[in-house]
């Protein structure tokens, strides 16, 4: 009988086995890069939102300043005035024209493009900005685009891009 039990005491098994360890580190792993796939699209998830913010400002920024500048409609609307920029590092010459000097609105006008465009080119990844007639509407839509998106090819909220419609009026004499 002692010999019986020393046998089955021999032959059961002690500790882990080499097939438990494997399998053990194979969930892990599997766990580990889901885990790592979310960070990266935590990070994808960041710089986007990033980009949208800085979208909306320029278009906020822009929108104001077509409210402030209703005489200048046209100007603002004129599609041959926004014209994408590369911007050079540093405050680019002509940035203050209209803060050192008197503008007259449509110099004023040009000068917010200047400004907006070289903006959404610095801030964003071949950023343009653009403000057109909307479709059917008194109002004028002011688009921010980045990346491979351009005002032509936006459609929010799926795209690359932020559309503000801006009503602004000429105040009676």
């Amino acid at each position: 009988m002692l010999m019986a039990n020393r046998f089955a005491y021999m032959t059961a098994q002690r500790g882990v086995g080499m097939v438990e360890i494997l399998i053990a580190l194979l969930v892990m792993s599997i766990g580990l890069l889901g885990y790592a796939g979310l960070q990266l699209r935590a990070l994808n998830s960041t710089e986007e939102a990033h980009y949208r913010t800085q979208a909306i400002a320029i278009a906020q920024d822009l929108s104001e300043r077509i409210a402030a500048n209703p005489q200048s409609m046209a100007v603002y609307t004129t599609a041959g005035n926004w014209a994408q920029l590369s911007p050079a590092a540093g405050k680019p010459n002509g940035w203050d024209d209209c803060v050192l000097n008197p503008c007259t609105p449509d110099q004023m006008a040009q000068n917010d493009i200047f400004q907006m465009n070289w903006q959404s080119a610095l801030l964003l990844p071949a950023g343009q900005a653009f403000a057109a007639q909307c479709a059917a509407s008194q109002a004028v839509c002011v688009t921010v685009t980045w990346n491979e998106t351009t005002p032509a090819t936006c459609a929010p909220p799926g795209d690359d891009c932020v559309r503000l419609e801006v009503v602004a009026w000429t105040p009676a004499p």
